[in-house]
């Protein structure tokens, strides 16, 4: 498969629906997180996740930001989120990245619940989420995680380029400065957004970013179907979704590509399964989210 890339399709605006505050119903988990770290007092953090959703939406009209996934905390839902908090435990070299990370939720939590923030970068493409973040956790000058700007797609997808210094966290400023540096990488709701060849193009980068090393991981989840092919898109965009099976076979591919058919087979677990999707989607077609990992051995 040729890595090509081609850009997000864009919504079509007249199939954007409006906000809806009634959707903001958070977990327990969530509730007890975000008490803690934006306020105790429940009206105040309502009016702080609607006042940033606002602003949000009127640029990027995702359904992510309608469904209020920016407070949902679902990397610490996923199956290998316990391995990494117990790797960044018991190593002092680890190195976290979250890639599309939105407003920073996620990767708050992360920090939360023990991993060293010394040792933890956030990017993503557009500066407002970032921003964004800061205004609802009121942060700015107090948050030790690395926030920064950059476009995978501008990374080259070349694996013997791996960095050899070591990688200053407070000064990075570009993807290309992590090559082949990370111990764990978490990818949420960024794949589904793109056609077959450009996730096969995102996979491969990623491949790039991440260490070599025994129990260096990818995770994330995103949008799948049961039967890999185009997904029925509510909103008019052209994104395609990855069943389990296809998913791993994209892995391995890239794995090939970049290390070589004996390392694929013998070093690289790929896991996948499908689970419910809670947001309601205005589509006859039955959507699922494709919750997985790429582990290193």
């Amino acid at each position: 498969m040729k890595p090509t890339v081609t850009p997000e399709s864009q919504a079509d605006p007249a199939k954007v629906p409006p906000l809806d505050p009634s959707l903001l119903k958070l977990s327990e988990a969530d509730s007890i997180f975000l008490h803690a770290t934006i306020s105790n007092d429940d009206a105040e953090l309502r009016r702080r996740i609607l006042e940033v959703q606002e602003e949000a939406y009127a640029k990027y009209p995702y359904p992510c930001i309608h469904a209020f996934h920016y407070v949902s905390l679902f990397m610490s839902q996923n199956p290998a989120y316990p391995s990494v908090m117990a790797a960044a435990k018991s190593a002092p070299d680890t190195l976290f990245l979250d890639i599309g990370c939105c407003m920073g939720s996620d990767v708050r939590k992360l920090v939360f619940d023990g991993y060293p923030a010394a040792r933890v970068l956030a990017s993503d493409l557009r500066r407002e989420y970032i921003t964004l973040g800061h205004t609802l956790y009121q942060d700015l000058d107090t948050c030790p995680i690395r926030f920064f700007t950059s476009d995978i797609f501008s990374l080259a997808p070349d694996a013997s380029k791996s960095l050899t210094a070591p990688v200053r966290v407070p000064e990075v400023t570009d993807l290309a400065e992590l090559r082949g540096a990370l111990t764990h990488i978490y990818v949420g709701a960024l794949f589904h957004l793109f056609d077959e060849a450009t996730q096969y193009a995102l996979a491969l980068r990623l491949a790039v970013l991440l260490r070599r090393s025994p129990g260096a991981l990818v995770f994330g989840r995103h949008s799948g179907l049961e039967e890999a092919g185009m997904i029925d898109d509510h909103l008019g965009r052209t994104r395609y979704g990855h069943s389990p099976e296809s998913w791993v076979h994209m892995w391995k591919h890239v794995f090939v590509e970049v290390e070589g058919a004996a390392f694929s087979d013998t070093r690289v677990v790929v896991l996948a399964h499908l689970e419910d999707h809670k947001y309601n989607f205005l589509t006859t077609q039955r959507r699922a989210m494709l919750v997985w990992s790429i582990s290193i051995m």
